[in-house]
C-alpha cells in the first residue's frame, strides 16, 4: 500500500498542477478532504522542494521542479520535441539565435536554444541560464501575464519608480502581445519575444536574439516571432492572448 503522505502530496501536486490560477489551503484541504494542518504541513515541504510555489497570500502554484521532474515525460509524450522542432524553425526562418525561457522566482530560466546553422558569434542566452526576469525579453512576457500585485515578487528591484516604469512596459506588452529588450541584458544585443500559453495559462516564452542592427527589418522578425509563439501555443493545446 501507497504511503499516505507520499499520496496526498501526489494528489495535492496534481490538484495545483491543474489549476488555472494560485489554490488556497482551504480550496485544497476541501476538494482532497484532508485536514488543513496536514495540508498546510505537506504544503510546506513542496515548496522547500520547490514542486510548489506558494504565492502568499492568494495560494500556491506549480514549481518548476515539477518539471524537471516531468522532463522525461515530456520527451516521450513530444513536448520537447515540439518545442525544439519550432525554434529550429524560427532559427531557420530567421537566421537568428532562438530560444524558449520561463519563469522561476525573479528570473528568466532558459530551457531550449537554437543558434542559426551560420552563427559568427554566440549570443547572451544558453541552455540553464538565469537572467533577471525585468530585463529580458521572454522574462517581460511572462510577467506581463502575471496579475499587476505580483509582479514585485518576480523581479529584482523594489523601488517604486521602478516598478512603476516596469508596470507601464507590462501593458503595453500585453497590449502589442509582444516584448523586446534593447541592450538591457547585453550591450549590442536586442531581443524580440512572444509569449506561449498552454491549457492552464502562460507556459513561458519564445525569442530571438541578434546584434544590434543585425536584422534590418524588425517588423518581419517580430511578427515571425509571435507566429512561432502562436504556433507553439496551438500544439501545447493553448489559446493565444
Amino acid at each position: 500500500m501507497a504511503s499516505t503522505s507520499v499520496t496526498r502530496a501526489l494528489r495535492i501536486l496534481t490538484l495545483v498542477a491543474h489549476a488555472d490560477r494560485p489554490v488556497t489551503l482551504k480550496q485544497i484541504a476541501e476538494d482532497l478532504e484532508i485536514p488543513k494542518s496536514t495540508a498546510h504541513g505537506i504544503l510546506r515541504d513542496l515548496t522547500q522542494e520547490r514542486f510548489i510555489d506558494a504565492c502568499e497570500p492568494v495560494g500556491y502554484t506549480v514549481g518548476l521542479k515539477a518539471f524537471e521532474v516531468g522532463a522525461a515525460h515530456l520527451r516521450i509524450a513530444g513536448v520537447s520535441g515540439v518545442i525544439s522542432s519550432e525554434l529550429v524553425d524560427l532559427s531557420r526562418t530567421l537566421d537568428l539565435t532562438a530560444h524558449y525561457a520561463v519563469l522561476d522566482g525573479t528570473e528568466a530560466v532558459y530551457l531550449y536554444k537554437q543558434d542559426p546553422v551560420n552563427a559568427g558569434i554566440q549570443l547572451a542566452s544558453s541552455v540553464g541560464a538565469r537572467l533577471p526576469s525585468h530585463l529580458t525579453a521572454v522574462g517581460k512576457c511572462c510577467l506581463a501575464w502575471l496579475r499587476s500585485e505580483d509582479v514585485p515578487e518576480h523581479v529584482h528591484t523594489t523601488r517604486a519608480e521602478d516598478l512603476g516604469r516596469l508596470r507601464e512596459e507590462l501593458l503595453r506588452v500585453r497590449e502589442h502581445g509582444h516584448a523586446t529588450d534593447d541592450g538591457q541584458v547585453a550591450s549590442g544585443v536586442q531581443c524580440i519575444a512572444a509569449p506561449v500559453f498552454d491549457p492552464a495559462g502562460l507556459r513561458g516564452a519564445v525569442g530571438i536574439s541578434f546584434l544590434k542592427g543585425g536584422f534590418p527589418d524588425l517588423n518581419t522578425a517580430t511578427e515571425a516571432v509571435r507566429e512561432s509563439a502562436a504556433r507553439l501555443t496551438a500544439k501545447l493545446g493553448g489559446v493565444q492572448r
